[in-house]
């Protein structure tokens, strides 16, 4: 089957931005637009309806939603495994000589590397060296206290990350193939409402009223998108338990449908804050050696979100 080949400029994300930035100009110029009869009645209202199926298309909320709730049980079961593999250690520094490898090489550090990288595929096959290496020495270790309920425990938890992983994927992968299938809808858009739009705005101002201009102009448009995300952070103070401040508590914010993580450390007096945020939903999670507070949240353009945490 083939595939339409993209038509617009901007990235599929920023189409729905750019689209409303064009709408609003129009709405606040359909004075000068009126001699052009193309956009008049009905133009405005098909302009804006299309621009919410493209939205809708470009970030669908059922999409997101499922993201949150798989997103953040799999960080949930990925940093709980931190208690359950200090608490194996000690056994494993029981059995000492009496495993079949050393104790460094019994793979618990793999296991946290791959925990603090948020990296779930290479998590799954540490998990699966740990396992293979408890099971090969379960009688020693279960010999020095170690038990079954704790070594399925660790099973469990690698196959319930396993199962939340393979169902990110394929909620991933649903929507990668929507959105591939939705490029009609997106350059249908384009074509028919915002290219043709922005050019006769563009003409119109082009001599008379620069300021207007550029509202039309995708370069500024684009500069405006930016500048935007630049405004929109989230900031808070981390405390621990007693209400102290944490310093140099690491924060992390992860998009649920994807992209980069923004990292920050904390100061002194436990206050961190991210800017640069693009328009979606997050996971947080906050550490700090074995402290641990991990929340969701959705950020929307321009805002100062305040996040406060305490890890425990």
């Amino acid at each position: 089957m083939s595939v339409d080949k993209k038509l617009f400029q901007c990235r599929i994300e920023e189409l729905p931005v750019i689209g409303g930035f064009v709408y609003n100009s129009l709405v606040r110029d359909v004075a000068d637009f009126a001699p052009y009869l193309s956009y008049n009645t009905p133009f405005p209202a098909n302009y804006l309806a299309k621009l919410n199926q493209v939205s809708a298309a470009v970030t669908p909320v059922i999409f997101i939603n499922q993201m949150k709730v798989v997103t953040l049980r799999l960080l949930t079961n990925s940093y709980g495994l931190r208690l359950m593999i200090n608490s194996a250690e000690i056994y494993f520094n029981s059995a000492g000589s009496g495993l079949n490898v050393l104790v460094k090489d019994m793979g618990q550090s793999p296991v946290r590397k791959e925990i603090s990288r948020d990296d779930t595929e290479a998590l799954l096959l540490a998990l699966r060296n740990l396992n293979q290496n408890i099971f090969n020495n379960s009688a020693v270790l279960i010999a020095k206290g170690f038990t079954l309920v704790m070594q399925n425990a660790l099973v469990a938890a690698a196959l319930a990350i396993k199962t939340d992983n393979d169902l990110q994927n394929s909620l991933m992968g649903t929507r990668s193939a929507a959105t591939a299938g939705n490029m009609t809808l997106y350059n249908f858009f384009w074509t028919t409402f915002l290219s043709p739009t922005r050019t006769t705005g563009a003409l119109i101002y082009k001599i008379t009223n620069k300021a207007k201009y550029k509202d039309y102009v995708i370069a500024q448009m684009m500069a405006r998108m930016r500048h935007d995300e630049a405004q929109t952070q989230v900031h808070g103070t981390v405390t621990d338990a007693a209400g102290h401040p944490v310093n140099r508590a690491k924060v992390k914010l992860i998009p649920v449908d994807g992209g980069r993580t923004k990292t920050v450390y904390t100061d002194a007096e436990g206050n961190y804050v991210v800017s640069g945020m693009r328009a979606t939903a997050y996971n947080q999670v906050v550490t700090k050696g074995t402290l641990l507070k991990i929340n969701a949240l959705t950020v929307v353009t321009r805002e100062h979100l305040e996040l406060n945490s305490v890890v425990v």
